[in-house]
């Protein structure tokens, strides 16, 4: 019984830290749309080429829905000035704040030593804002094909509707990625032999 005493006190306190990281604070939630944009533009920026793709912090009448990514295809104006576009609209809490805050905080939560705690928790945020990272991607990809600016074989182009269903649609990823990674850079194999029955 003694045994059992470390996962309990490890899901107490990770309850309690991703109830307290995933309540939508005043203007939480806005804040990290801003910061989400900003990381797009940076990963993705439009480079002045045919495809345009401009992030923006959106308001509509879902609340949830709080960012906007315009893809946009400067080989076809029009004499107005016009261009074909897409705009794809994301819930940036979902796809990239619930994946963060569940790693950080199974991470803290961890029943290892501090120093190891936070040296998961630098690589891991890294690799978990990778994976982010790797959604968006896939999700204007398959957006760009589907507007002509992106050119993909039948093949890629199911592949890409794939990986747009999973990785966004879905959002199953956004759960299981951030555990995998957490379990990936937080243990040893020689800690769960500790556990009870190893």
């Amino acid at each position: 019984m003694m045994r059992l005493r470390p996962i309990a006190g490890f899901l107490l306190v990770f309850v309690f830290l991703y109830g307290l990281l995933i309540v939508p604070w005043p203007g939480w939630n806005r804040a990290y749309a801003r910061y989400f944009c900003a990381m797009g533009s940076v990963f993705y920026p439009d480079g002045g080429g045919r495809r345009l793709i401009r992030f923006a912090v959106a308001r509509t009448e879902h609340p949830s829905i709080d960012t906007s990514i315009t893809i946009a295809d400067r080989g076809r104006t029009n004499p107005g000035g016009r261009s074909p576009a897409s705009v794809l609209w994301l819930d940036a809490r979902s796809v990239g704040w619930i994946p963060t805050a569940l790693f950080a905080a199974l991470t803290v939560a961890s029943p290892v030593s501090w120093r190891r705690r936070g040296l998961a928790l630098v690589l891991g945020l890294l690799l978990v804002q990778a994976f982010i990272l790797l959604s968006v991607g896939c999700y204007i990809w398959d957006e760009s094909a589907a507007l002509g600016v992106a050119t993909i074989g039948p093949f890629w182009k199911v592949v890409a509707d794939g990986l747009e269903e999973t990785l966004v649609t879905q959002l199953g990823a956004s759960f299981v990625a951030p555990a995998l990674i957490w379990a990936i850079v937080t243990f040893r194999s020689g800690d769960f032999r500790r556990l009870p029955g190893g």
